[in-house]
């Protein structure tokens, strides 16, 4: 009876799995990233091609990678349906933890967007894999703890329309007294555009009138996030 061939591939994910339980993944590189989580997916075949041919078709880093469209994904030689929506659930995932993390942290100092800097941080977490513009409002309380948010409208990849209606509909149902805005700019700059600046004025107009304070307008951009509070300097829109 001849031998069983020993299987190379099941001896090599049982290596890569106790060395991620040891050691975590600080020392992965985006490759051996991959080609562990397809693990999960692609079983009894060597994912370590299939996660090169990854980063070379999504620009070269497991960011890109996550963030790539799921029927883009399912193009890609080796990855399959499976695949496809194991590399999109860890991407959502991921955005669901950053957002609950900032909220539910044991120090209330830090679960606060008081600072410019901490509701940028705040907000960048909102848009992780966002490939269109899209709004949000940020209910807020007395304290600058968030409460809730909820995606306001969604436009295309260049542009977004601000809708008053559905702004005043959020305050109404979270009996807000303060709110921010925040929205972005998948393929550009964070730095607010003239028609940023108009529109929050025209939301600051309306909010004032509810008697509703609007803390901050955020732009997460490309590179970065910018507070229009802190660029945009207006007794109109900040009272």
């Amino acid at each position: 009876m001849p031998k069983k061939k020993p299987n190379l591939h099941e001896g090599h994910r049982n290596r890569v799995k106790e060395r991620f339980l040891k050691f975590g993944v600080d020392s992965f590189t985006d490759v051996q990233l991959l080609e562990t989580l397809l693990f999960y997916a692609v079983p009894k075949k060597d994912t370590n091609d299939t996660a090169h041919l990854l980063l070379d078709t999504f620009g070269g880093t497991f960011a890109k990678v996550l963030n790539a469209d799921y029927k883009e994904l399912v193009k890609v030689n080796g990855i399959g349906e499976n695949a496809a929506s194991l590399i999109k659930f860890v991407q959502m995932v991921s955005k669901k933890y950053l957002i609950s993390s900032f909220a539910e942290d044991d120090d209330a100092f830090k679960r606060t967007v008081s600072g410019h800097s901490r509701l940028c941080e705040y907000c960048a977490n909102l848009f992780l894999g966002c490939k269109n513009e899209v709004l949000y409002a940020i209910a807020l309380d007395d304290e600058l703890m968030v409460i809730s948010n909820e995606i306001i409208v969604e436009g295309n990849p260049g542009s977004v329309e601000i809708s008053q209606r559905k702004i005043v509909e959020f305050v109404l149902k979270n009996n807000c007294e303060r709110i921010a805005l925040a929205h972005n700019h998948p393929n550009g700059s964070s730095q607010p555009s003239r028609e940023d600046i108009f529109a929050t004025d025209e939301v600051a107009e309306l909010l004032n009138k509810l008697g509703v304070e609007l803390v901050d307008h955020i732009i997460v951009g490309k590179y970065g996030s910018v507070s229009m509070r802190e660029s945009v300097m207006s007794d109109r829109i900040w009272n």
